[in-house]
Order: C-alpha cells, then structure tokens, then sequence
C-alpha cells in the first residue's frame, strides 16, 4: 500500500530483499558511486576499500555462526586459512616446494569455500552438541591443530616464516595480473581486484541476507535466543548448527581467498588465535546478527589505519615521535572501541546507522 510502506499484505513482501522501490532507487545510486569510486580515488584508497570488501565476506561468516545461531567459535581463523590455501594451490604457480595448478578463478574462488566447508563437517559432529564456554574451548583446538598443519605443510602454506604467493587473477582463461585494456584505457589490476571484490561482496551481502530471511535463519535466531525452546518446536539442532558452521566456513573461505589477492602473499603465522578474535571483533563492533553490520565492522577496522596516518600527515607528526608505533596505535583505538561499543552501543555501528535512518525518516517530526 502506496500510503502505508511498511503495511505488508502478504509473506513474499515481507521477506523481499528490497521492501519499497526507494531502497532499490538507494541502492542503484549506492552502487554506481561504488563502481566509480575505482576510477577516481588514488591506490591507497582503492586498496583499504578493497580490503574492506573482502574481509566483510568473511565477517558475514562468523556473523551466521556467531551473530545469527549464536554459537561461539574461536576457529574462524582456520577456515580463513584453509580458504586461502586451497585458492593459493589451484589458482597459484607452482615452485620447488610449493604446489600450484595455474587454475581459471572460476575454479578456485568457489572451490576456497567449498573446502573449508567440507573441513568444518570435522569439528561440526563435536560442536553442534555444546555450547558457550565449552564450544568456544573446542573451537579453540581446532584452531591450534590447524596453526600446526598450517606450519609444517610446506608443499601447501610455504612453511612457517617464509610463506607462498597466493592465487593469480585469471579470469575466463585471461590474465589480469598486468591489468586489462578497454580501447585505450588501461585498467589496472587494483582497480579489478576493487571492482571484483564489490560484485563478490553484493552477491554474497544478498545471500547473507536470503539466509536471514529463509527458514533456517528463523531456526538460527530460535536457537540464538533458545536452543532447548527450538527443539521442542521441531528445529533439528544437528542439522541446523551443522548447516550454520559451514555456510560460515563457506563465507570464510571466499573472503579469505579473495583477500589473500590483493596482500599477494600469506604467511602461516598469521591465522592465529588473534585473527580469530580479529573477527568476532569486528561483528561486534558492526552489528552483531545484522545484515549491515559485518560491512560496517570491516570497514572501520580497515579504516583506521589509514585515518590514523591520515591525522599524522595532518598534524606533521612523524611516528617516531610519538611513543608507540602505528601497529600498537591502531590496536589500542580498535580494542578502546570494542570497550565503548560494548558499553554503550550493543548494537555496533549499525546501531548507530538505525537510530540515524530514523531520525531522518521521520523528520520533521524526530524526537
């Protein structure tokens, strides 16, 4: 009803992706600046938003298992890296003690979550019976266990301390290492790293949000806010939780194999128990259980860097002028934030972005 947008008359409006035709006029708009913003922003910038992108496929992840079924896991660093491998071996150039396949990104990029899916199924049997402290203790082993293989599987990861070059952009069979010409433009490969992680990032942003609004997403809330409640309605824990811990582990190893092509090479060491709590981190700062939330999370994380060097830059202050470096900086401003959402806005930023909307839909007449 044209009068009452929010008056739905039956189911399928209801769970539409898009409730009215503003939201898709607003989104249409939202991306066409994104697919521009390539063309006019300097590389710096190209490659944070990148980063950004890419890490919010893997925060939509730990948001399914962590925010939506509420299961606790300090194993979504392993996923990540278990994404990034399997991309890194099909899609990268083989050496003297590495492996690699030279395959078409077709293959890898589904392949990275589709293994780190089929990987979760191992410590799904364990995890789906516990919960809270216990589930977060198991997950926390799995985790170890990885960062061992990870370590000494040379002929995969490159070994701990020296590493491997991850996958190449090679596209339908053409390669988009040195860029790629359009009559006379040269478009170069951060600039298609950018534009493939946003078309990654709004397919998966939409399947994220078609999981929320299907019925497993409601079995996923029914066990958030009750298990034992679900069960006695008929939601199968098994199934569910199971299903939660892949889709997650899917995500996972998408983001983190598309992420891995824009750093150019990876290192065993860094999927460790602080990458693990790195993501949950970042939902919580976000949003936790929100669709939104994971892409405001990634990006704040992956922005503050930049805008702290920006302010140094700004006040003509060098680093080794001031007592802590950048790294011990910028984990100060992340974890004093984490504090200060938590406080005072449980919700993350997209607490924030939803009191906003609000206000400003309902103005004049906000209070």
């Amino acid at each position: 009803m044209k009068s009452r947008p929010n008056l739905y008359t039956n189911y399928a409006k209801e769970t539409a992706i898009f409730s009215n035709n503003t939201q898709k006029f607003w989104f249409a708009i939202l991306l066409v600046l994104s697919t521009s913003l390539c063309f006019v922003a300097t590389d710096y910038w190209i490659l944070l938003i990148s980063r950004s992108l890419a890490f919010s496929i893997g925060a939509w992840g730990i948001n399914i298992v962590s925010g939506l079924a509420g299961q606790i896991t300090l194993a979504h660093g392993s996923f990540i890296g278990i994404g990034v491998y399997t991309a890194a071996v099909l899609g990268g150039t083989a050496s003297n003690n590495v492996w690699g396949f030279d395959l078409d990104m077709l293959i890898w990029l589904p392949a990275a979550g589709i293994v780190a899916a089929l990987f979760s199924l191992i410590l799904a049997p364990i995890a789906v019976r516990l919960k809270g402290l216990n589930l977060a203790l198991v997950t926390l082993a799995f985790l170890f266990i990885c960062s061992h293989i990870f370590s000494n599987f040379i002929s995969v990861t490159g070994g701990a301390g020296i590493g491997r070059k991850v996958a190449k952009l090679v596209l339908f069979g053409v390669n988009l290492e040195d860029g790629l010409m359009f009559g006379n433009y040269l478009l170069e490969k951060n600039q298609i790293q950018y534009l493939l992680c946003l078309f990654l990032c709004v397919i998966m942003g939409f399947g994220f949000k078609n999981i929320v609004r299907s019925r497993a997403g409601r079995a996923y809330a029914g066990i958030r806010d009750g298990d034992i409640a679900a069960e006695a309605l008929g939601v199968n824990l098994f199934r569910y939780k199971a299903s939660a811990f892949a889709l997650a582990s899917f995500y996972a190893g998408v983001g983190g194999a598309m992420a891995s092509t824009i750093s150019g090479g990876v290192e065993p060491g860094l999927f460790n128990l602080l990458f693990s709590i790195l993501a949950v981190a970042i939902i919580v700062i976000g949003g936790a259980g929100t669709v939104l939330g994971p892409l405001f999370g990634a990006f704040f994380y992956i922005m503050v860097p930049g805008l702290i060097q920006s302010i140094l830059k700004v006040t003509n202050l060098t680093e080794s002028a001031l007592p802590l470096n950048l790294g011990q900086i910028e984990a100060m401003v992340f974890g004093l934030c984490i504090i200060l959402f938590l406080i005072f806005e449980p919700r993350g930023l997209w607490g924030i972005w939803f009191r906003l909307r609000n206000y400003f839909k309902a103005w004049p007449f906000s209070y």
